[in-house]
Order: structure tokens, then C-alpha cells, then sequence
């Protein structure tokens, strides 16, 4: 199914919401962009081990982390690491929403000469597929507390699983974004080639041709980026794209 209006768009919400039979969570990105955590991604570090890769990233992070931050979270790996994935540190942590609407916007706001491609995924058939539990996962189970001490911990099992988890909010970024993860364990393979992924996850894709339309058609019902982002840096920076569109 192709997405090129915002009546396509309800009609994928539609078709996702009588496929899977709980909530659904979704993501836009590029289509070129693989399904994979930011950390699994293979041009992260090209020429190292992966997950040793994730350690050094982490150990660096944190050395600076604990002198910026005063209240850094420190002994909760869920709290940890959703703050570098906040910070955009890349982790195996994927970033997902409640809303379609702010999939679509980051699904066209970027690449505007390439295909996007909005991605639904439904977080209880994931987990049912990978840890035969139909509902949401706790991040403080002892299983999914593995997959969240691994970067940190040298000696923690790094289980091959993936898991859809809610986090505490802990900005109001992401209470704003409605947003949702799933957390990626020693698994490289992109989730859209999992060998069950017709169970929980469809794709809808958005011609290049069509992200001008649906920018505009968002902007009319509000999605926009000052308050997809709200702060200052990302008012100024709609209001000058508005400018050199010559919306305003």
C-alpha cells in the first residue's frame, strides 16, 4: 500500500488496526534505511566488533554524562539508556511512536528526492513471536533487564532477542512524540527480515514525489515540527523553511 495523502494514511491506520488485534506502533524513515537499531547499523563501526563497539561507545558516553547531567539516572540501564538514545548517542534502542501522524512527519521531513517508508509494528505480536507473551514487556523483567545491562556490564548475557518495552518518559520530548521502543539484543538482522514478521510488522511506502503534499497536509492538521520539537531551535528552523517555501 502507498501512502500519497493523508486519506491514504487513515486508510493504512484502518487496515493496521484490523490486522492487529492490539495497539500498533509506527515508524517513518527513509527507505534505505534499514529497520535496525542505531548501533547495529554496519557502517557504525565498519572495521570492529560490533558489540564491543556498543561498550566503547557507552563507557565514553558515561564518562562525560555524569558531569552534564545532575541527575543522571545512575545504576538504572533502562533509564541510561533511554537518555543516550534521547541524546541521540546510537544504541539498540529503536524509536517508535503511538502516533501515525508523527511517523508520517519524520517519514517525509528528510530525504525529500528519495522514497520514505512508514513502518507499523504491533508491540504484542513481537513479543509473542520472540518471548511467547502477547503484551507489553516490562524494561525491570529479569529477561529484558539482560538486553538493557549488556552495554554496560561485560560480564551480562546478551540474549538474541528483541523486545517492545514502554520506558518512563524522561523528557518532554518524548512525552510530546507519544514515543515507544523496541530494544535490540545481539540480533544484526533488520526486523523487517525476521522470520515472523508478517505477524506483527507492515510496510506502507511514500513516493518521493508525494512528500511535499503531505508536509503541507500535515502542517495544515498541526503536525509540525515546533511542536514535534518544542524548543527553540526547531521553531526557528520551521519558521525559516516556511520563509524559503514561501508559506508565510
Amino acid at each position: 500500500m502507498r501512502i500519497a495523502n493523508l486519506h491514504d494514511l487513515l486508510c493504512a491506520v484502518e487496515h493496521a488496526g484490523k490486522t492487529f488485534t492490539k495497539e500498533t506502533w509506527w515508524r517513518g524513515q527513509p527507505q534505505s534505511l534499514p529497520l535496525l537499531s542505531g548501533v547495529h547499523r554496519p557502517n557504525l563501526c565498519p572495521n570492529e566488533n560490533q558489540d564491543q563497539c556498543e561498550k566503547d561507545l557507552t563507557r565514553r558516553f558515561l564518562l562525560g554524562a555524569r558531569t552534564r547531567h545532575a541527575q543522571w539516572p545512575e545504576e538504572d540501564y533502562v533509564l541510561q539508556l533511554a537518555m543516550m538514545q534521547h541524546y541521540r548517542l546510537p544504541t539498540r534502542l529503536l524509536d517508535w511512536t503511538e502516533s501515525p501522524l508523527f511517523a508520517l512527519f519524520f517519514a517525509v521531513n528528510s530525504h525529500a528526492d528519495a522514497p520514505g517508508v512508514l513502518w507499523a509494528l504491533s508491540p504484542a505480536g513481537l513479543n509473542k513471536a520472540e518471548f511467547q507473551v502477547d503484551t507489553l514487556l516490562s524494561p525491570y523483567r529479569e529477561e529484558i533487564q539482560c538486553l538493557f545491562k549488556a552495554p554496560f556490564v561485560d560480564s551480562a548475557e546478551n540474549i538474541n532477542k528483541i523486545a517492545a518495552v514502554p520506558i518512563r518518559h524522561i523528557d518532554v520530548r518524548q512525552a510530546v512524540q507519544l514515543s515507544a521502543f523496541t530494544i535490540h539484543g545481539n540480533k544484526k538482522k533488520p526486523l523487517d527480515e525476521h522470520e515472523e514478521n508478517k505477524r506483527f510488522l507492515m510496510k506502507f511506502e511514500i513516493p518521493a514525489e508525494s512528500k511535499r503534499t503531505l508536509r503541507l497536509e500535515l502542517f495544515a492538521f498541526g503536525v509540525r515540527e515546533s511542536h514535534i520539537f518544542p524548543d527553540l531551535d526547531h521553531l526557528a528552523n520551521e519558521l525559516r523553511t516556511l520563509t524559503e517555501e514561501g508559506l508565510i
